[in-house]
Parts: C-alpha cells; sequence; structure tokens
C-alpha cells in the first residue's frame, strides 16, 4: 500500500480581475436620497414576480420559509460585521423565488438599514463617497441592492475593491443573479477567466447561496399550512416548484412550447428573438424594432401563413391570467421590452442573433457578449466583438482578445495585444502579458509584471508571483507573497502558504490555512489538511476531513479514506470509497482495490483489479499480480508479470523473478535480476 502526497495547485491564468478606477465628482444621483429603511420597503417593488391572484385578489402570498434562509440571515449577519463590508449572492433559476428570500432575509436582519436600489445602467464608482457623506441620516448603515447582478455588471464598476469601499462607508451589497448567467459569466478557478473594462466579475467568485427551484418536502408543507389558497394549491403540485407556478412560469412556458406550429408562428418567433439576445449577453431591454430584426431567423421554412405583425405583437405581450406576457415592458411607455425571464432557449442560437447582438451593443454590453460567445465556444464571434473595441482602446478588450488569441495558438497577434494592455499599466494587462510570459518559459520577462499587478493589488497576480518565485527556488519570497495574496482571501494561496509551511515543518500555520481554505469549501484544502492531521496522528480529525472532501468530489480523499477505513478494518466501507474513487478516475484507488480483495482472500477480483491498473501503468499492480498468479500455480505467467514490473524499475519485482528463474533452473538469469 502506497503513501498519498498532498496536492500541491498549479499555475493558473486570470482569475478574478479588481480594476482601479478613478473617482469622479457626479451629482448625487435620486435614487440614492429616496433610500428608505429596509423594514418600509415594499417587497412587491424589489424586483420579486407576480402572483396568481387568490380569492382575496391580487398581491402577494405570505412568505413561506426556505430552508437556505439560516445561511442568507448568517451570511448578511456577517458581513454587517466586517470591517470591509462584502457581497452576500443569491442565486437560481428564474422564479425559484431567490429575490423574495434576499429580500425578507433583508427584513429579518438588517431592518433599520437604509436600503438603496441603484437602477440599470447606474454608475456605482462614486457611491461609496456619496454613502459616506449621508452617514448621519443612515446611522444603522446601508444595503445596496442589485436584483438581477447581470444586469449591473456591465457599467456598474462593481469590484471587489469597490465593495470593500462601500463596506468602509458603512454599506454591504445584496445581490442576486439567475443560476444561467453565473454560470456563464463567473471565472473558473482552473479555466481562463476573461475581465471586461470597469466590469469586476471577480466579484462573481463570491460563493453563492443557491435557491433551488424544486421545493423539498419540508418547504411544501410549510406552504400548505400557510392557508393560503394559492401556496396549498402549488404546493401540491409537485411537478413545479411552488415559486414558479406562483409567477405563472409553467404557465407562460406552455404558451410558448407550442412552437411555430401552434397557431402563432410570428408570435413565436418574436418572443425566441428577444429570448435569444437576452441568452446572447444583451442586458439592455429592447426596442420591438430590434426583436423584429431578428424574428425572421425562427419563422420555420417553409414559412406557413404568419399572423399579421400586430397580431403576432399583441399575442407575444397579452398577460396571461392576470400576469405577465411573454414579452414583458421594461419601461412605463412599452417602448423597450425583455423576453419573461422564464422562458429559455433550446439549441445554438442563430447566427441572425449573434449578428444583431454584435450591431446593437457597444461598450460594456459588447464585452459581455463576447464573453457569452466565448463561453459557447465561439470564438470568432468573440474576436468580433472584441477587436473594434481594443482598437478604440479598452483596455479590458485588448486583454480579451489577446487571451482569445493565444488561446487559439496566435500566440504572436495575443503578445502584441497583451503588451500594449500592459504598457498602459493596467493592473489586470499587466497580469495577463505575465501570464502568457510564464506559459512560454519566459520566467525572467514575466517578473516585472507579475510584480507589477501584484504590487498594485491584484490577489490573482500576488498568487501567480508566488508560484513563479516557487518554481525558481526563491521560497522565502514565495511565501511572503502568498501571504499577502492569501490576507485578503486569496484561496489557492491559503492552499499553497500551507504547503510551504508544511514543508518547512510549521504545521501549527499550516493547518491554520488549510482550515481557512477549507472552510471556504475547497476540497483539495480539506484533503490537504487531512494529510497533514494524518501525519500528525489525528486520525480521527483527517477521517473527518477526507470525508468532507470526498464527499465534495475529491477522488485523492476517496482514496484516502478508503485506506484509513481499511486500516480499521472497516472493509466494507473502504470498499465502496475505493470504488468511488475509481470511477472517478483515480489509478492508485484501482491498485488498493485489488490490494483490499488479496488481503482478503478474493482472488479473481483481486485478479481483474491488478490488471486494470498493470495496464495503466502501475509497476506494483504488476508485481502483486505476479506474486496472485505464482501462489495460483500459474508460474510461467507470474514470471512474464514479474519482469514486466522489473524492467519498469520495482525491486521487489526484481527479487521474485530472480527467485522464481533460480527455482527453474535458469542460474545466471537469477543472478543477473
Amino acid at each position: 500500500m502506497r503513501d498519498n502526497h498532498g496536492v500541491s495547485i498549479q499555475a493558473r491564468d486570470i482569475n478574478g480581475p479588481i480594476t482601479v478606477h478613478p473617482r469622479t465628482d457626479a451629482s448625487v444621483p435620486g435614487w440614492v436620497d429616496t433610500a428608505l429603511p429596509v423594514h418600509r420597503c415594499d417587497v412587491g417593488e424589489s424586483g420579486v414576480h407576480n402572483a396568481l391572484p387568490g380569492d382575496e385578489g391580487e398581491g402577494l402570498p405570505p412568505y413561506v420559509a426556505r430552508d437556505v434562509d439560516e445561511e442568507i440571515d448568517r451570511r448578511l449577519a456577517a458581513v454587517s460585521e466586517a470591517p470591509r463590508g462584502g457581497l452576500v449572492l443569491v442565486t437560481g433559476a428564474s422564479t425559484a423565488g431567490k429575490t423574495r428570500a434576499m429580500v425578507e432575509a433583508l427584513g429579518r436582519t438588517l431592518p433599520d438599514r437604509m436600503l438603496v436600489a441603484p437602477p440599470e445602467g447606474a454608475d456605482l464608482r462614486a457611491l461609496p463617497a456619496w454613502l459616506g457623506e449621508r452617514a448621519e441620516s443612515a446611522p444603522q448603515g446601508w444595503v445596496v441592492w442589485l436584483d438581477d447582478l447581470e444586469r449591473h455588471l456591465g457599467s456598474s464598476g462593481l469590484t471587489p475593491t469597490l465593495v470593500a469601499e462601500l463596506g468602509l462607508a458603512g454599506a454591504v451589497v445584496a445581490a442576486t443573479i439567475r443560476r444561467n448567467h453565473l454560470e456563464a459569466l463567473r471565472p473558473s478557478p482552473t479555466d481562463r477567466a476573461f475581465t471586461a473594462e470597469g466590469v469586476g466579475y471577480a466579484v462573481l467568485k463570491t460563493p453563492p447561496v443557491v435557491v433551488e427551484r424544486r421545493w423539498n418536502p419540508q418547504e411544501r408543507d410549510r406552504a400548505r399550512a400557510s392557508g393560503d389558497e394559492r401556496l396549498v394549491q402549488a404546493a401540491d403540485d409537485e411537478r413545479f416548484g411552488v415559486a414558479e407556478q406562483l409567477a405563472a412560469g409553467p404557465l407562460l412556458q406552455q404558451a410558448w412550447n407550442g412552437g411555430p406550429d401552434g397557431g402563432h408562428a410570428r408570435g413565436y418567433a418574436l418572443v425566441a428573438a428577444a429570448v435569444g439576445l437576452a441568452e446572447a449577453g444583451v442586458s439592455s431591454p429592447l426596442t420591438r424594432e430590434q426583436i423584429q430584426a431578428v424574428h425572421v431567423a425562427y419563422l420555420p421554412a417553409p414559412p406557413p401563413l404568419p399572423e399579421e405583425d400586430d397580431q403576432a405583437w399583441e399575442w407575444a405581450t397579452c398577460p396571461r391570467s392576470g400576469m405577465a406576457g411573454l414579452l414583458v415592458p421594461a419601461d412605463h411607455e412599452g417602448l423597450r421590452w425583455r423576453a419573461f425571464d422564464y422562458l429559455t432557449h433550446q439549441g445554438p442560437l442563430p447566427e441572425a442573433v449573434w449578428r444583431t447582438a454584435l450591431e446593437t451593443t457597444t461598450g460594456q454590453e459588447r464585452l459581455d457578449v463576447g464573453l457569452t460567445a466565448h463561453s459557447a465556444d465561439l470564438y470568432d464571434v468573440a474576436e468580433a466583438a472584441w477587436t473594434p473595441l481594443a482598437e478604440q482602446g479598452y483596455n479590458a478588450a485588448m486583454v480579451d482578445l489577446g487571451l482569445l488569441l493565444e488561446e487559439v495558438g496566435r500566440v504572436g497577434e495575443a503578445e502584441a495585444w497583451l503588451r500594449l494592455a500592459a504598457d498602459k499599466g493596467e493592473i489586470n494587462a499587466m497580469h495577463a502579458f505575465g501570464i502568457l510570459l510564464y506559459r512560454s518559459g519566459r520566467l525572467e520577462e514575466a517578473e516585472p509584471w507579475y510584480r507589477g499587478a501584484a504590487e498594485g493589488g491584484l490577489a490573482g497576480a500576488m498568487f501567480n508571483f508566488g508560484l513563479l518565485l516557487q518554481e525558481v527556488g526563491r521560497l522565502e519570497e514565495a511565501e511572503a507573497w502568498y501571504r499577502r495574496a492569501a490576507d485578503v482571501d486569496e484561496i489557492d494561496a491559503m492552499g499553497n502558504l500551507a504547503i510551504l509551511l508544511s514543508r518547512s515543518g510549521r504545521f501549527g500555520e499550516a493547518e491554520s490555512w488549510y482550515r481557512r481554505a477549507a472552510e471556504k469549501g475547497r476540497s483539495d484544502a480539506m484533503f490537504n489538511l487531512g494529510f497533514l492531521l494524518k501525519g500528525l496522528g489525528r486520525d480521527g480529525e483527517a477521517e473527518a476531513w477526507f470525508r468532507w472532501a470526498a464527499e465534495e468530489g475529491e477522488v485523492k480523499a476517496m482514496n484516502n479514506l478508503g485506506l484509513m477505513l481499511e486500516e480499521a478494518g472497516r472493509i466494507e466501507e473502504a470498499e465502496a470509497w475505493y470504488r468511488r474513487a475509481v470511477d472517478g478516475g483515480d489509478t492508485e484507488a484501482v491498485f488498493n482495490l485489488g490490494l483490499l480483495m488479496h488481503r482478503e482472500g478474493r482472488s479473481k477480483g483481486a485478479e481483474e483489479w491488478y490488471r486494470r491498473a498493470a495496464a495503466e501503468g502501475d509497476p506494483g499492480a504488476m508485481s502483486n499480480l505476479g506474486v496472485l498468479l505464482n501462489d495460483a500455480g500459474r508460474v510461467e505467467e507470474a514470471v512474464s508479470w514479474f519482469r514486466q514490473a522489473a524492467d519498469a524499475g520495482h525491486p521487489g519485482a526484481a527479487h521474485n523473478l530472480a527467485v522464481l528463474l533460480g527455482e527453474a533452473g535458469r542460474g545466471r538469469e537469477a543472478e543477473a535480476w
């Protein structure tokens, strides 16, 4: 049985831009001076979907507690007490009830804070100064409410730095975002994360609270106990979530599901066009002309005799059951429209959608369209979105374009754009250029760019600079930069700092940093903490952390948990975890599963698993397979496997091979081995 070693975090791409923006003198917008205490805010005006009318008329039904309420309350309380504030992010599908859950949580935890709700398109970069000047009018502090956060990212300038500045001004940020938008826009800790000028997609790294669309049995029971007819009926229909039924989501989806063959081919196409443009990254509301320009792409071919334009528009916009239509107005005049956000597009977006998205967007929104196209692997669309902006001097467009060009192998062009952006001194560009140089093996050239971005306060650059320094053996400097990054909650830096501390025998400090990363949900840190504790003889704690990591999907933890359970004689549990690790692709677990069966006398199973591990090049499995076969009297096969293992450098196999050769009278061969 072999030991497992701690996981070291490898180099990764730009992870979460933090852009520092100049402050501007600007008049105070009306939405700041019209702030109200949270407990006086109208729930129905906070972005909560309207509900189907009940016996007592219209209005929202009473709130039904969700199982995530306690977690939302805890996070709001934590950020409200933090000196630098923070962001609490709630996500879920459309009509899951995320907005209502957050609004109710604000009322429970921060009822006396003043709530400001910036409209779409508002630039928030001067907001900390405005709130600071009005501190006397909000002695309990502020809440900045950003419902549908994806509609604010394009122009708000929201970054982790701005969130911290708001915190220093006495404000916390409460936000919701639909899950599909979060998945499309959120930077990954390992994949390339594109940036945007003035847009802090790094804020989307905040671990969200997830509100599920489908209500669990306990939540449905609470809905039935409310006494509200609408809630009772919705709770009894388990095909859908309670909130989505109250918002008439299934009803509207059914109206749209008839498709172009349902008698409203043109009306269907109008709705499909609006849904498609939204999914392409167009967050601003659309004019009727923009929708009509795209809808022809959704008409069937050959088209039937579609309804007249006005008839189609009426079908698309008319309210269903007194609720919203498939297209909903975004203003009081009915000049701009959106698709009801419950509706989703099926299949790839037509070329006409991407073309119109590029033709109708500029600046931040065009950057978003490129980001969405890139996430769909439509690199030509992304390049078309970013190239004009880069040529106009948008720094982030240069960065995004450079990263894209590098990804498709056009490294020379990529370097030119990234160098141009980095020369302007913007830290995200410096970091991106440093990464390109690092990946090209030009570490000495990468160092000053990493250093500049790190000294500018970019946590990801601090981490990558530490990684570079560690690679060239400058461990004290690497530790210092890991520590600086970890101090500003860079989770990967916490893990690598802990590894350095552990290797130098500072186990107490290492444990502390592993715990911080693990408590933030990092499964690799859970695994490494378990590994450290196992080495310190604290087996009970080690098993607990291995189990938590394994339950989070960390396959090495599954294998190590199996090892500990087997040592404790809990064979059935050990085998189950080995099998899960094997299913996750862990080759060590293949060997260990064979060894467990070998020890248990299950020769047939042991042979099968040893052969699998041997086929993957494991010399230990080859040697053990030789032992198994020799014990079964299959000496020639055993000799063959011992020889393969010995050729691969396994000393035990060489010894066993020599013994068998000697017994067979082949003394010279035996002596050689």
